[in-house]
Parts: structure tokens; sequence; C-alpha cells
């Protein structure tokens, strides 16, 4: 159980900082920024199942 809501607490932190960058992640989506360059802001995207 601890772990589930580390990993929300996690989550909710990243979609934070993504909300605060909006212009960061505009530039990855359209392929303009590195994915390096998001993990140095400390913006990290789940990876798919």
């Amino acid at each position: 159980m601890k772990k589930q809501e580390i990993k929300k607490e996690t989550i909710v932190k990243s979609v934070s900082k993504m909300i605060a960058d909006k212009e960061s992640v505009r530039s990855y989506m359209k392929g303009k920024t590195s994915l390096k360059e998001l993990n140095k802001k400390g913006i990290k995207f789940a990876k798919p199942l």
C-alpha cells in the first residue's frame, strides 16, 4: 500500500512540474527538445505498459 502512495506522490510532483514548465513540454512534443533536457528539469514521463 505504501508503494502505491509513494508513486502517486511522485506522479503528482511530476505533473505539477510539467504544468509549471509548459513551454519545455510543448517543445518536446514538437521534437525540438530532447528527453534528457526534461529529465534535467525534473520532468519525467511514465513508461507505457
